[in-house]
């Protein structure tokens, strides 16, 4: 299926889409959805609130210049860093404060719901922090020691 849409850079950096019939939405986000071995499949476009306004199944469907645009932003958003090792998981009052090293440098979040860490099918888990960032962690069997021990209890 086609979908009939268009996605432009506005004058201030902002990503908008258009739909016809529908009013624009300015400063869009694209995301990939699950699972990631299909990274050409299942992309989602997202309000600046973070609401789902299309979901494109398979960017093959996609004209090819809205298709380069996609790529484009999906290659700048995909920052997903991959935990390396687990410093401290602290539970506070209904939430986790994480605090990890990555790929690209410690990093602080907080996770809010338990459902906000995922099981994926080969045994890594991805987490989503507060603010919706997405981070990878691999499975727990290898991890080193100190880590298994901060996260076992919450999985």
């Amino acid at each position: 299926m086609k979908h009939r849409f268009e996605l432009h850079v506005d004058e201030k950096g902002r990503l908008v889409l258009t739909r016809p019939g529908e009013e624009d939405a300015v400063d869009v986000r694209v995301r990939r959805a699950f699972p990631w071995s299909s990274a050409s499949r299942f992309v989602s476009i997202r309000s600046s609130e973070g609401k789902e306004l299309m979901l494109i199944e398979d960017l093959a469907s996609v004209e090819a210049e809205q298709r380069r645009v996609l790529e484009q932003w999906l290659g700048g958003g995909s920052f997903i860093p991959r935990i390396s090792r687990v410093r401290h998981v602290d539970v506070r009052f209904g939430y986790q404060q994480w605090t990890v090293e990555t790929d690209r440098g410690v990093i602080e979040f907080r996770v809010q719901e338990r459902e906000d860490i995922r099981f994926l099918p080969d045994g890594r888990f991805s987490l989503k922090d507060a603010d919706g960032n997405i981070y990878e962690m691999p499975a727990l069997g290898t991890l080193d020691e100190h880590s298994r021990g901060e996260v076992e209890s919450l999985v």
